[in-house]
C-alpha cells in the first residue's frame, strides 16, 4: 500500500497560520515525492522521512525571517547580552534539514553519484583531484 500525503491541515490546525503552513507542506510533500518516484526512491519508510523534513521545513521557513531580524545576539531590559534561542533553533533545523536531504538524497551532493552515468556509487571528483587530474595529462 503506498503512502498517503499526511493530513497537514489536521498538524498544523493549532497554529496562528495553520492553514497557510499546511499549504506549504502540501506543496513541499508533492515536490519531494514526486522527485522521488521518478528516480524510483520512494517507499514507505522515506515517505516518513519526507513527512519529517516537510514539517522541519514548513517551521524552518516560518521561524527563519524573524530569527534574521533579532540576530543572533539579544539585549536584555539592563542592556546584558544572552543568545537568541530562535536563532539557535533555526541553526539546529537547517542541520537537521540538511541531515534528512541528504539521507533521501535530494541533496545535488547526494543524487550526484547515484544518477545515471554519474559513475555508479563512486564519489564525485572533487575540485583539486580534477585539477589533478588535468595536471598529470598535460
Amino acid at each position: 500500500m503506498a503512502m498517503r500525503q499526511p493530513r497537514y491541515g489536521d498538524i498544523f490546525a493549532a497554529h496562528d497560520e495553520g492553514e497557510s503552513l499546511a499549504e506549504r507542506a502540501r506543496i513541499l510533500w508533492a515536490e519531494y515525492k514526486s522527485d522521488l518516484e521518478s528516480r524510483n526512491l520512494f517507499t514507505t519508510p522515506r515517505g516518513r522521512m519526507v513527512d519529517r523534513l516537510v514539517r522541519l521545513q514548513v517551521e524552518y521557513e516560518h521561524h527563519y525571517p524573524l530569527a534574521i531580524l533579532e540576530g543572533p545576539v539579544r539585549l536584555s531590559p539592563d542592556n546584558n547580552q544572552y543568545v537568541n534561542m530562535l536563532w539557535s533553533q533555526c541553526q539546529k533545523m537547517s542541520d537537521q534539514i540538511l541531515k534528512l536531504e541528504t539521507a533521501l538524497t535530494i541533496t545535488p551532493q547526494s543524487i550526484g553519484s547515484k544518477v545515471e552515468g554519474a559513475g555508479g556509487d563512486r564519489p564525485l571528483p572533487t575540485g583539486a583531484k580534477k585539477y589533478l587530474d588535468r595536471s598529470k595529462a598535460n
